[in-house]
């Protein structure tokens, strides 16, 4: 009976393992799903609830969202963790009492840029403005139709998008060892990513930009 029922919970081990890590959700909580009652219920006393405050999203996904990430129209929880954790601080933002953003500051040096696509099984670029390509083109690289920086700035951010989120991590990239490997060139592969990533987002796509429709509002 046991080596039949193996299975199944190998089976359902990895799957719930697999959930914990998609990218529209972090430790249960569901965006587009998840209310502030279902928060304060998972992760315990906020350390902070405001309500009214703009979405504040800088750098990142920042153009592809609507202009009302601007009003003052969420509620904001925060929640901090520890610094035993790997993750230290949650800030979590609530749309008309549905979960639209995971904010969430990480432990230093604990995730990789290069493995934060696989963490959420999305392929992650670098986010490259159109300005400053054309005022300093020599400065970018063309690699199977993607542009990647040839020196990655001190922070910068790693972008990718699946059917229910944006997904968004900011990488801190000053420490010694990345001054050095740049120094000695060992960067030059373009899908290889500099530094330690510092802040994941996901955004739920409701607050997407739709064709640019709210631009003639």
């Amino acid at each position: 009976m046991m080596k039949k029922l193996l299975p199944i919970f190998l089976l359902v081990f990895f799957t719930m393992a697999a959930s914990g890590q998609q990218p529209d959700r972090w430790r249960g909580l569901i965006l587009n799903e998840s209310t502030p009652n279902d928060a304060l219920k998972l992760l315990g006393k906020a350390d902070k609830d405001e309500s009214s405050q703009p979405l504040r999203v800088f750098g990142g996904v920042s153009r592809w969202l609507t202009k009302r990430q601007k009003e003052k129209i969420f509620r904001v929880i925060e929640f901090k963790l520890g610094k035993e954790q790997g993750v230290q601080k949650a800030v979590l933002y609530f749309l008309e009492d549905k979960l639209v953003r995971i904010m969430l500051d990480l432990k230093a040096g604990e995730v990789s840029p290069n493995g934060l696509g696989t963490i959420y099984g999305l392929k992650l670029l670098p986010m490259v403005g159109a300005l400053d390509i054309a005022m300093s083109p020599a400065d970018y690289e063309r690699n199977q139709g993607n542009i990647y920086p040839k020196s990655y700035p001190t922070v910068y951010y790693l972008v990718g998008m699946s059917e229910k989120s944006f997904v968004s991590g900011m990488v801190g990239n000053s420490s010694f060892g990345s001054i050095l490997a740049k120094s000695m060139g060992v960067l030059d592969q373009p899908n290889s990513f500099p530094g330690k990533v510092e802040y994941i987002d996901l955004i739920s796509r409701v607050l997407e930009n739709r064709d640019g429709t709210d631009i003639l509002k």
